[in-house]
C-alpha cells in the first residue's frame, strides 16, 4: 500500500490543486449578484449637499505690502571755498528740514572780499592803459595822415598790437572779477534744494575746505518706498503705472503715495519684484522706516463672492453637476471677511458650501439650495496677501 501511494503521490497532489481551484471559482459563482436584481441606487444612498448658486460681481482687490523708505540720492555737502566757519544756521542740524536757497552755514568772507577789491584794481588799471594806447594811436594816425596820406600806417605805429594786449588784460581782469566774486558768494552755503539734513556736525569756528565733506542732505523730493511684491500680487494688481496707494506709518499716520515704476529685475535672493512708491507729501515719511502700502488692484467684473469652507484647496472646489459632484480649479483674487473671491468659472447645477469629507469626481448626492451669495450689483473690494 505503501509503494502505491508512493508511485501515484504526484496524481493525488494534481487532483487536489484542482479541485481547490474548482471549488474557488464555483464560490466566486454563487457569490456575484445577478445583473438582473441590481437596481437603481435610491434616494437615501445620495450624500444631501448645501448648494449654492453664486453670481457674478464686480471686484476690486486690495493688496496690502510693506516696504521700506529709501532716498534715491543722498548729497554730500562740501564747501566749494576754504576758510573758518562764521555761522551756523539752527536748521543745519540732523533730521531737520531746509527749503531750497536757505542759508546752511557761513564762512568768513573776509578774504574773498579783499580778492574781489584787488581784480577791481586791475581792471581799473588795464582800462586805464588801455585808453592811453587808444589816444596814442589816434595822434599817430593824425600824424600819418599829414605826412604820408597815399600809404597805410604801420600797426607797431599805430599801436594794434598794444592795444589788443590792453584789451586782453582788461578780459582776464574781468574773468578774475567774477572768479572772485563767484568765490565770495560761495561762502555762504545754500540748500541746493529743499531737503532734510541726515548728519552734521560743523559748529562756529571750525575751518572747512574743498576736500572735506561736513554732512549729508537727502532731497525731500526723492524719497520713495520700496515695496517687494510677488508675481501673484503683482496679477492681482494689474498694471502698476500711476496705480494710487495709501501709506500708513508707524505712527498711524496715512497719505496718499503713487506707484511710479516697477523695477526691472527680481531680487537675486528673494526672487520678488519691486515696485516703488512716491508721496507728495513726503516730510511724514523718514528714511530706513518700515511702512505699510495698500494698493487697489485692476476691477474684474465677473468675479465669483463663496463662502470660505467651498474651498478645499487655495484653487479648488466641488460643484453639482446633474445629480454627481464634480471638481473646479479656480483663481483666488481675495477675500472679504467672511467670503472668498475668485475668478469666474462653470458653476454647473451650484456649489457645495461644505463638501463632505470623502467628496470624489462623480460621488451621487443630493442638492439642498441655499440661495445666492452675491451682489450683483455691488463692487467688492478685499484686501489680499
Amino acid at each position: 500500500m505503501a509503494s502505491f501511494i508512493k508511485r501515484h503521490a504526484g496524481a493525488f497532489q494534481l487532483a487536489f490543486v484542482i479541485a481547490v481551484v474548482g471549488s474557488a471559482v464555483l464560490l466566486s459563482a454563487s457569490l456575484k449578484p445577478d445583473e438582473r436584481d441590481v437596481r437603481p441606487r435610491s434616494v437615501s444612498d445620495q450624500v444631501a449637499v448645501t448648494v449654492v448658486k453664486p453670481v457674478a460681481t464686480a471686484y476690486s482687490p486690495v493688496v496690502e505690502l510693506n516696504g521700506v523708505v529709501e532716498a534715491r540720492t543722498i548729497t554730500s555737502i562740501i564747501p566749494q571755498v576754504e576758510g573758518r566757519v562764521i555761522e551756523v544756521a539752527p536748521a543745519f542740524r540732523p533730521g531737520a528740514v531746509v527749503a531750497e536757497g536757505d542759508s546752511l552755514f557761513r564762512i568768513d568772507p573776509a578774504d574773498y572780499e579783499l580778492a574781489v577789491e584787488r581784480t577791481l584794481a586791475d581792471i581799473e588799471v588795464a582800462r586805464s592803459e588801455l585808453a592811453q594806447l587808444e589816444a596814442e594811436a589816434a595822434a599817430e594816425r593824425e600824424i600819418w595822415q599829414s605826412t604820408s596820406p597815399d600809404r597805410e600806417i604801420p600797426d607797431l605805429r599805430a599801436r594794434v598790437p598794444q592795444i589788443a594786449a590792453a584789451k586782453a588784460r582788461l578780459h582776464s581782469g574781468e574773468a578774475a572779477r567774477a572768479t572772485a566774486e563767484l568765490a565770495l558768494s560761495r561762502t555762504v552755503i545754500r540748500a541746493p534744494f529743499d531737503a532734510r539734513i541726515l548728519n552734521t556736525q560743523l559748529d562756529v569756528g571750525q575751518v572747512v575746505g574743498m576736500a572735506g565733506s561736513v554732512g549729508s542732505m537727502f532731497s525731500t523730493a526723492s524719497l520713495e518706498i520700496a515695496v517687494p511684491v510677488s508675481s501673484d500680487e503683482l496679477q492681482r494688481i494689474g498694471s502698476v503705472a500711476r496705480r494710487t496707494a495709501m501709506i500708513s506709518t508707524p505712527t498711524g499716520e496715512e497719505i496718499q503715495g503713487t506707484v511710479v515704476r516697477k523695477a526691472a529685475a527680481l531680487d537675486e535672493r528673494t526672487r520678488l519684484g519691486t515696485l516703488f512708491v512716491i508721496s507728495e507729501d513726503s516730510r511724514a515719511l523718514t528714511v530706513g522706516e518700515f511702512v505699510s502700502v495698500t494698493i487697489e488692484g485692476a476691477a474684474t467684473a465677473d468675479a465669483i463672492i463663496l463662502p470660505p469652507a467651498a474651498l478645499t484647496a487655495r484653487d479648488r472646489l466641488w460643484v453639482v453637476d446633474g445629480e454627481a459632484l464634480a471638481d473646479r480649479r479656480v483663481e483666488l483674487l481675495g477675500r472679504d471677511g467672511d467670503a472668498v473671491i475668485v475668478s469666474a468659472f462653470d458653476t454647473a447645477d451650484g456649489v457645495v458650501a461644505i463638501p463632505p469629507p470623502d467628496a470624489r469626481v462623480g460621488m451621487p448626492v443630493r442638492r439642498i439650495n441655499n440661495g445666492a451669495v452675491a451682489d450683483a450689483g455691488g463692487v467688492v473690494g478685499a484686501a489680499g496677501k
